[in-house]
């Protein structure tokens, strides 16, 4: 079973923007706003179309496609017309390491 993996040094994350990574074949945004690290797949639920297209609203992403902007925290979709949430991914920092747990939901 997959567990944690380390997927960028904790100063590759830009204040207030993002990276893509990919994770146990997962394609994924790994997003820092006000110093907190998200991580959520790199999809957006509506149409099959990678959100780091789009771009950050604050602690929201944008799908450039149709609009939807989802919850980096919950993967919640705020604004129509995406009505699925999206996946969220654990994160944790240690020893200057960025890690995912592609088997457990983001917090």
């Amino acid at each position: 079973m997959a567990g944690p993996s380390a997927v960028a040094g904790r100063d590759e994350v830009p204040e207030g923007g993002f990276i893509r990574i990919r994770v146990a074949g997962i394609d994924c945004i790994l997003a820092r706003v006000e110093g907190r690290l998200y991580a959520v797949e790199d999809n957006c639920s509506h149409e099959d179309y990678p959100l780091s297209y789009g771009y950050l609203d604050g602690a929201r992403i944008k799908c450039s496609l149709h609009g939807s902007r989802f919850c980096l925290r919950t993967g919640q979709p705020l604004e129509a017309p995406a009505e699925t949430p999206i996946r969220t991914f654990h994160v944790e920092v240690i020893n200057d390491q960025i890690l995912i747990d592609p088997t457990r939901a983001g917090e």
